[in-house]
């Protein structure tokens, strides 16, 4: 679609005061915007606010709050900005990722923003009661904690998350190639792990545990730990080897180009092995992780059950992936952007069942090769399989034996074909003006997206 219309209309809804009156809300920042998080709480007073934070090639950052105006305007004015500030502050460096607390056991005061870079912070948000001109309340960023493994220096933290069970531990990873598990209430590590052979740009932990997570590093793999069981960890994925296309190759904007489906050129180097930018745990159903390869087209989603290879590709972006997200909603559902400019929305449901289809399938083939084979191993132990034996082979013997190779082939075939990914073209389409660098899926409202994109920040209604 035209980057100024929305994914559809959603017709009878009537929001109240303070939800969105539009389908794309838009905020103007100051800086390039890079760093994106919606407030998991559902409190009038809260559920429309989102963190946010610059991206300045300088040691003076800005992490800011802001929050949809009661007041915004319901008529789709691109140049008017929907979201006021309602808190700021600065940071050293610009910051990988942004997030808020997890309302665990409910709203426990205070509310708490974490954000990642040179070390782990650890912000309250409080409300000040100060009105602004756009009908809202200011509030104030006070920093409650700086953490980092060492005093004197401390590796650059690529990536956190937080934990949805135990608010209280934070898990990071770091280029140093380790993962760490912090406790925020004491302000300590109690866990630190190497977690790959080279750096680790992304860490989260699986639905509905705080014991169990996954990384994705520059080694080209995804890993799948357990706290309660650090001597081992298990290589859900690793990315296939590739050679990087050059930039002057005037093949590059061919799909024909990426023959696999896997998003990385046709022509393949054992030795190098793209690493894994991004990863995203599905939100509802633990056994499924979407991860994307540097310069990569293709989102890939990875069955934990069957490790080794993916299990889904997403086939739609003309430019390499910036970030992906699950839905918070619907365990079929992701959304990625990117360098393309384009905004996907997928649903695997389909894709999925048929991969189930297979699976079952293989198995009875194989069920049925093995209780062949045994027949057939039967019947020449019977009638003797050489000249010299007392009975020569009878016809029913031949046909068994040719049967039960046949049925070891089928066996083979519907094996080999539960190891090709089913590729899946986006079910809606989003075009914005610029690359996208940053999305967040909103917690409590599943029909809002937010992309930042230059010094925009787009809220898009599903």
């Amino acid at each position: 679609m035209s980057s100024g219309s929305p994914y559809y209309s959603v017709t009878g809804l009537t929001p109240d005061a303070l939800s969105p009156r539009k389908e794309i809300c838009n905020y103007f920042s100051a800086y390039p915007v890079y760093s994106l998080a919606w407030s998991r709480r559902d409190d009038r007073n809260s559920m429309f606010r989102m963190a946010l934070s610059s991206f300045l090639e300088e040691p003076q950052n800005k992490v800011q709050v802001i929050q949809l105006s009661p007041h915004h305007d319901p008529a789709h004015t691109p140049e008017r900005p929907d979201f006021g500030v309602v808190a700021e502050t600065t940071t050293d460096y610009p910051l990988t990722k942004l997030l808020w607390q997890p309302p665990a056991g409910g709203y426990a005061q205070p509310d708490l923003i974490a954000g990642t870079g040179d070390s782990l912070r650890i912000w309250e948000c409080e409300q000040t009661g100060e009105p602004t001109d756009m009908g809202l309340y200011k509030s104030a960023l006070r920093t409650r904690a700086k953490m980092a493994t060492r005093t004197d220096y401390s590796a650059p933290i690529t990536a956190f998350d937080w934990n949805q069970l135990d608010p209280r531990l934070i898990i990071t990873s770091s280029i140093d190639t380790t993962c760490t598990v912090w406790d925020i209430e004491t302000q300590q590590a109690k866990t630190q792990l190497i977690a790959h052979d080279r750096e680790v740009f992304d860490v989260s932990f699986v639905s509905g545990s705080q014991d169990v997570f996954a990384s994705a590093g520059a080694d080209g793999s995804i890993r799948m730990f357990d706290l309660r069981s650090l001597e081992h960890s298990t290589i859900l994925y690793e990315a296939p080897a590739a050679v990087a296309p050059s930039s002057s190759d005037p093949n590059i904007g061919d799909s024909s180009y990426y023959s696999d489906n896997s998003g990385v050129p046709a022509a393949r180097l054992a030795s190098f092995i793209p690493p894994l930018l991004r990863l995203s745990c599905n939100a509802l159903d633990p056994n499924y992780i979407a991860t994307f390869a540097l310069d990569s087209h293709i989102v890939s989603v990875i069955d934990v059950r069957n490790p080794g290879s993916a299990v889904v590709n997403l086939v739609g972006h003309q430019g390499p992936i910036h970030a992906i997200s699950w839905s918070p909603s619907s365990p079929s559902q992701l959304c990625s952007a990117g360098a393309d400019s384009r905004v996907l929305v997928w649903d695997i449901h389909q894709a999925l069942a048929t991969r189930q289809h297979q699976q079952r399938q293989a198995i009875a083939a194989a069920t049925q090769a093995k209780q062949l084979s045994r027949l057939a191993a039967s019947d020449k132990s019977e009638f003797g399989d050489d000249l010299h034996s007392p009975k020569l082979p009878t016809s029913a013997s031949n046909l068994q034996t040719s049967n039960a190779i046949q049925a070891v082939a089928q066996a083979a075939a519907a094996q080999a074909l539960t190891q090709n990914p089913i590729s899946v073209a986006p079910s809606l389409t989003y075009a914005a003006r610029l690359p996208v660098n940053s999305l967040t899926w909103h917690q409590n409202s599943p029909e809002w997206i937010s992309i930042g994109f230059g010094n925009t920040v787009q809220t898009l209604r599903l």
